[in-house]
């Protein structure tokens, strides 16, 4: 399958990107790569259809011609060169597109570097081998069915005995000098699903005496499965009377096989699609990562991969495992690799680096590197990382290294296709991608979140505004009228605070304000309380599920709170010190209640309490009988 030398034809009419590439392929040294340059239409087309190359590199962006339409003409021409088309961006419209085309890969500008460009047309050639080698035995074994012997038996129903010809001995692994098996004998190496597909059509060869041709499995004696055509008639004598069965036998178990293959490859295309779907569908970060690793092992068939995000201190942390059964768990585990302060490992992930490693007792690993492996029981691994680009502070963004999606094969070696590699690629570009996006999108909830805490918190004092007050009112009253249940207001205003303003000046007045307010709030201590700045020196207090003694309680430790602060006030009529005056009402002793009635008896109590003489806690009228 391999070749010494690799012909490449590149159809590019930019002259930079022609050195660029011829450049980077002069450094491979095996398989040797040879480039040949056209740089027109005409003469590529020209070229193409000799199908003298291995693979063709074409530009998509060809002057004023679409890469595309060159694709087109070239492959209604008969051109069997496989064509990579070059492009300038990310575009997954595109890509469907040029699958759909049948391009056998693109590859953007600007991720082409020595490692990806080789990788590609390596992928690429040795595709196109499998599928030419494919092809060739499709048509031998077309050949050979016309040619071949077939394998036939014959079943007499009067003896029950079976005849087999040597080819049949072959195809169900047994030695013709052992000498036919029994009817019974040979139907019991069919599997049972196949035994009662078998059943089925003798029955109807017999009783509709029609032909039939089927496929079946059947188990060789080393146990092997093996899949096999048949196709049997009825033998009938000359009154036109059933005597028999005649059929041919043929081992198509490479081609069930192959045909099993593609199933099972388109069946892993599919699933990838809804796996890439599930991926873009979400902006949770976990379920993101959740559904990635679990989708991994399942198309790699291996026995841990993970999702290592890199932390600042160098080391990393397993951020999502899926692992199975015998294999240790290393989820949440904090991974400080011996191996990357010494190398450069970090910057070659930011390039591209994959890292494959199918022996872990290669001697030509690092040590420090194979010592951490079979820490976790590994013995081949895979590594490739998840970069994303990070807006800095200068114009532009920077590629980083987020982290790695790693594959562990923990029982056994293990040779990693490119099939695999290329999986593990295309999984890290969009879960990049979803990464990315579920960073914006959690920024911007945060962003959202800090702007509503903005709207709803007084600036000066910390606590709830009136605006919020009044939404947080509405809906606890909502709630507990529901509950069946009441509710208390004390509203506090600052005895005299005027003359304080113009006593102290208006920052100390702020300052006054804020310990207030600290102190309200330390006051009212249950989880569903809340405070807030009502107007100017007024605050409010909202205690759901307080009867009126509880909230007089509290409105009486608020006032000797305050006082307590000490803060002193010689404009003060009532005392050296700031006090307050408080005014408590429950919605339970109004006959007909609402939250502005509610709130209208706190004010009125507290009117009482000023005029009273400041410094004490009234309540509302309605409720002193309740007392």
């Amino acid at each position: 399958m391999k070749k010494d030398l690799i012909k490449v034809l590149l159809i590019e009419d930019n002259t930079d990107d022609f050195i660029l590439i011829y450049d980077l392929l002069s450094q491979v040294e095996s398989p040797k790569i040879l480039l040949d340059w056209e740089n027109t239409y005409e003469t590529g087309l020209t070229v193409m259809k000799k199908n003298q190359h291995d693979i063709c590199l074409l530009d998509y962006n060809f002057g004023e011609t679409k890469g595309l339409e060159i694709l087109q003409t070239a492959i209604n021409l008969g051109c069997q060169t496989p064509i990579v088309l070059l492009t300038d961006t990310e575009n997954q419209e595109l890509e469907m597109d040029l699958m759909n085309k049948r391009v056998a890969d693109y590859l953007n500008k600007s991720e082409i570097n020595e490692y990806t460009l080789n990788r590609i047309i390596r992928y690429t050639h040795e595709k196109n081998q499998s599928l030419n080698a494919l092809k060739e035995s499709k048509a031998k074994l077309q050949e050979a069915q016309k040619i071949a012997h077939l394998g036939n038996w014959e079943y007499d129903l009067k003896t029950q005995k079976i005849t087999w010809s040597d080819e049949v001995f072959r195809i169900f692994g047994l030695n013709p000098s052992r000498g036919e098996p029994t009817y019974l004998e040979w139907v019991e190496m069919f599997t049972l699903e196949s035994q009662k597909i078998w059943d089925k059509n003798v029955i109807l060869i017999l009783e509709k005496a029609e032909s039939c041709e089927c496929e079946y499995q059947i188990i060789r004696p080393d146990g092997t499965l093996r899949y096999i055509y048949t196709q049997a008639t009825l033998i009938v004598d000359s009154n036109s009377e059933p005597i028999g069965i005649f059929g041919t036998v043929l081992d198509i178990t490479e081609r069930k096989k192959a045909e099993l293959a593609v199933e099972e490859l388109r069946e892993k295309e599919r699933l990838l699609g809804l796996t890439l779907d599930r991926i873009h569908r979400t902006l949770n970060l976990d379920e993101i990562l959740e559904t990635t690793v679990e989708s991994v092992r399942f198309f790699l068939e291996c026995d841990r991969v993970l999702i290592y995000r890199f932390l600042e201190d160098g080391k990393g942390i397993v951020e999502k495992e899926s692992v199975a059964a015998g294999s240790n768990p290393i989820l949440g585990k904090i991974i400080d690799d011996p191996c990357f302060p010494n190398t450069d490992i970090i910057e070659r992930y930011k390039e591209g680096y994959i890292s494959i490693i199918e022996d872990v007792e290669n001697p030509d690993i690092n040590k420090c590197h194979v010592d951490l492996l079979k820490q976790f029981q590994v013995k081949a691994s895979m590594v490739l990382p998840i970069l994303i680009n990070q807006e800095g502070e200068k114009q532009g963004s920077e590629t980083t290294a987020w982290g790695l999606i790693v594959a562990h094969q923990c029982t056994h070696n293990r040779q990693w296709r490119i099939s695999d590699t290329d999986l593990l690629r295309r999984l890290a570009t969009q879960i990049a991608i979803a990464i990315q996006q579920a960073q914006l999108y959690h920024r911007l909830e945060k962003l959202n979140q800090e702007l509503k805490e903005i709207a709803y918190i007084d600036g000066l004092t910390g606590i709830c505004n009136r605006r919020h007050f009044e939404e947080k009112l509405d809906q606890e009253w909502k709630r507990l009228t529901r509950d069946n249940a009441s509710m208390s207001i004390i509203m506090v205003d600052i005895d005299y605070f005027k003359p304080y303003n113009d006593t102290y000046g208006h920052q100390q007045g702020d300052k006054c304000l804020q310990q207030v307010a600290q102190t309200i709030s330390a006051a009212v201590k249950r989880p569903g309380d809340f405070v807030a700045r009502y107007g100017g020196e007024e605050f409010v207090v909202v205690l759901p599920n307080t009867p009126i003694e509880g909230a007089l309680k509290v409105a009486e430790n608020i006032r000797t709170q305050i006082e307590a602060l000490r803060i002193p006030h010689s404009a003060s009529a009532v005392s050296q010190f700031v006090t307050s005056s408080l005014g408590v009402a429950n919605s339970s002793c109004l006959t007909d209640s609402n939250p502005k009635i509610l709130l209208e008896a706190a004010d009125i109590a507290l009117y009482n309490a000023k005029n009273a003489g400041r410094n004490q806690v009234y309540i509302d009228d309605s409720c002193i009988k309740n007392l």
